[in-house]
């Protein structure tokens, strides 16, 4: 195994992180400070920015360029030329209420977990936007909602509650976008760190990112046991998906936002991207 950071700005609190197969770039978004969307080419190294009104938590590529994002309580389409443009908006959100993490399903379909801002309240949601803009909403009672991934074949999704220490386990129908047979996956609760952003690899193991825990551990779908933990040179990880054109590097997202100044001098790493590589699996 092999890892280093990316040689880029650091991030304030970067998270949201996909690979784009078709053009070989990595996406992210700096959530709060400066928000916006940054995308590196990983063939020519060129880092382009879609700068932001407000806080973006996550994105999805769009089929006709740009990004479907999830900010400013509303989902919209962002490019690098033109202004977002809204495409809707859960109705009735709690005033506490933040759009998180999300992913897309290979149909089009936009799944988006939401969270209490002060982190104490059930007020989250997993919302489900479908290509014609239509919005519903699959579950509820969340504080922290996060770590959404399919399983390869899609018949399964992984939906984590950060502040519950819980990854829930759903069978997921991909051709009617419907959710059932919610069951608890694993349980962070004896770790260091919570369950943040995660990814998949072509086995069906889930990769989770602990934050404020220094690692990512790979949990098998089968045995629903940690079969793999890779210590990290930062304490917050948030988010990693598996990129370049093999698929056999592991990237993850980092923050900064709550170290001190003591610890920013410790841990240079923090904000930074870092690449993982010779893991023995592919995404």
């Amino acid at each position: 195994m092999k890892l280093k950071h990316l040689n880029l700005p650091p991030n304030n609190h970067g998270e949201g992180l996909i690979w784009i197969e078709k053009t070989n770039e990595l996406a992210w978004v700096d959530v709060f400070e400066d928000p916006g969307v940054r995308v590196l080419n990983l063939n020519s190294k060129e880092l382009k920015t879609i700068s932001v009104s407000g806080p973006i938590t996550s994105i999805a590529p769009h089929l006709s360029g740009g990004f479907v994002a999830g900010m400013n309580g509303g989902f919209y389409l962002i490019s690098y030329y033109n202004d977002p443009v809204h495409l809707a908006s859960p109705k009735g959100m709690h005033e506490n209420e933040l759009l998180n993490d999300g992913r897309c399903d290979s149909r089009g379909r936009y799944l988006c977990s939401s969270m209490d801002m002060g982190m104490k309240n059930e007020i989250g949601k997993i919302y489900q936007v479908s290509s014609d803009g239509k919005i519903k909403i699959l579950d509820e009672n969340f504080i922290v909602g996060n770590g959404i991934v399919f399983s390869p074949q899609e018949d399964i999704v992984y939906i984590s509650d950060s502040r519950k220490d819980i990854i829930w386990k759903y069978d997921y129908n991909i051709l009617n976008g419907a959710i059932s047979n919610k069951r608890l996956f694993f349980s962070t609760a004896e770790l260091r760190g919570r369950p943040d952003g995660a990814a998949i690899d072509a086995h069906g193991n889930y990769w989770s990112c602990l934050f404020d825990g220094g690692s990512v551990v790979c949990i098998d779908h089968i045995t629903e046991q940690i079969c793999k933990k890779i210590p990290l040179p930062v304490t917050y990880p948030t988010m990693c998906t598996f990129g370049s054109q093999k698929l056999d590097c592991l990237y993850v997202t980092t923050s900064k936002r709550l170290l001190s100044e003591l610890e920013l001098r410790e841990q240079p790493m923090a904000g930074k991207i870092l690449e993982i590589s010779n893991l023995g699996v592919v995404g």
